[in-house]
C-alpha cells in the first residue's frame, strides 16, 4: 500500500527526512534512483480507478519551491514555452520521467544534513491526464539540433512523443479538471544527478 503525504510549507525539512529514511545509490547502472510517495486524492483504489483509471500516466518536472502550490492549486498554465501557439495557455507533461528530470524542468537542489552529508534532490510529479485533453504530442525540444538524430532521451519512448501539450481555457490559471497530481517522485542522490547513467543525454542539450 503506498504511503500518503499531505505536504506543508515545511517542505525542506520533509525532503531531508526522506534522505534520512532512504538514501538511494543512484550510480548503480540499473537504478534510476526514483522513489514514489503517494498523494492522497481518493479514499481508496476503487474510487481512484473509477475516476481516473483510464487516464494516461504522465510526469511534470518542477522546482521545489513550486511543489506546495501545485498540490493545493493544480498545475499552473503558461503562455510561453513548449513550442506551441503563442499566447495560448497550456501545461506541458511527458510520458517519460527522465525527460522531466532535465534541470530545465526539475532543477536539482542541494541540502546538507546535520552530519555534513551533501545530498542532491530532484522532484517530479506523477500525474494522470485525461487523454481527450491532450491536443498535441510532439518531439522533444531540449537536444541540440546536431545531436537530434543520434541521442535517445529515454529508451522506453521515441524522442518524437516526449512532449504532451494540454491547452487550458482563457482566464483559468490552474488546471485541475483534466490533470491530477497523485504521486511525488523523488530522486535523492549523493552525487550531482548529471553524472547518473540515465542523465548522459543532458550533455547534448541546449544550455539555458
Amino acid at each position: 500500500m503506498p504511503r500518503h503525504y499531505h505536504l506543508t510549507s515545511a517542505l525542506e525539512d520533509y525532503y531531508l527526512s526522506l534522505a534520512k529514511e532512504s538514501v538511494i545509490s543512484c550510480l548503480h547502472e540499473n537504478q534510476t534512483g526514483w522513489k514514489r510517495y503517494g498523494v492522497k486524492v481518493a479514499e481508496n483504489d476503487k474510487e481512484f480507478d473509477a475516476r481516473w483509471g483510464n487516464w494516461y500516466i504522465a510526469y511534470h518536472g518542477t522546482r521545489s519551491e513550486y511543489a506546495t502550490n501545485i498540490l493545493t492549486s493544480g498545475l499552473r498554465m503558461s503562455t510561453t514555452g513548449c513550442f506551441y501557439e503563442k499566447g495560448v495557455p497550456r501545461v506541458y507533461l511527458s510520458p517519460s520521467i527522465e525527460y522531466c528530470a532535465h534541470p530545465r524542468y526539475a532543477k536539482p537542489w542541494i541540502k546538507t544534513d546535520e552530519n555534513g552529508k551533501i545530498r542532491w534532490f530532484q522532484l517530479v510529479f506523477q500525474c494522470r491526464v485525461n487523454p481527450d485533453s491532450i491536443k498535441k504530442i510532439q518531439y522533444e525540444t531540449l537536444i541540440n539540433d546536431k545531436y537530434k538524430n543520434s541521442v535517445t532521451v529515454d529508451p522506453n519512448f521515441d524522442n518524437n512523443e516526449l512532449e504532451w501539450i494540454i491547452p487550458g481555457k482563457e482566464g483559468v490559471y490552474y488546471i485541475k479538471d483534466d490533470i491530477i497530481c497523485y504521486g511525488i517522485m523523488m530522486r535523492i542522490c549523493d552525487v550531482d544527478p548529471k553524472y547518473l547513467p540515465a542523465s548522459k543525454w543532458w550533455q547534448y542539450t541546449f544550455r539555458d
